[in-house]
């Protein structure tokens, strides 16, 4: 598979992240709210620069398991979630967690692929925010229980 590919699930999990968060974003308010507002306003930016990247960058193979990721569905179906009367701040959370996790994991390995050292610095970037992400769901966690 190629970098490419990668960018587009990239891509399209920044753009998912980006509705999930806004989704979840109408459903709760205060604090909560505007940190899913935030994060889903992080993952909007995150797509554009993944486009700009998929625009100027020469292509390595990358390894063939992260062909899964272009069929695996990272982000679930908010409506679905949102749909259980008894949904708790927590299992919402556990979810946010979990993506973000995965989002990681996948950035890693298509900083790997990239031949451009200044794409490589750009996505170790997001990669830090997308830690940011996961340590504010951690804390908000952390102070729902």
């Amino acid at each position: 598979m190629k970098v490419s590919d990668i960018l587009t699930v990239a891509i399209r999990l920044e753009e998912e992240g980006e509705r999930f968060y806004r989704e979840l974003s109408g459903h709760f308010d205060g604090e909560i709210k505007k940190t899913f507002l935030e994060l889903a306003d992080q993952e909007r930016a995150h797509a554009e620069i993944f486009r700009k990247i998929s625009d100027q960058e020469n292509w390595d193979e990358v390894d063939s398991y992260l062909s899964g990721y272009a069929f695996y569905e990272v982000f679930p179906d908010t409506s679905e979630i949102l749909k259980r009367k008894d949904l708790t701040l927590k299992e919402v959370l556990d979810i946010a967690i979990s993506v973000e996790k995965d989002s990681i994991i996948l950035y890693y390995e298509l900083k790997d692929g990239f031949v451009n050292s200044d794409a490589q610095k750009t996505v170790k970037k997001i990669i830090d925010q997308e830690k940011e992400h996961l340590r504010k769901l951690l804390e908000m966690k952390r102070e729902s229980t």
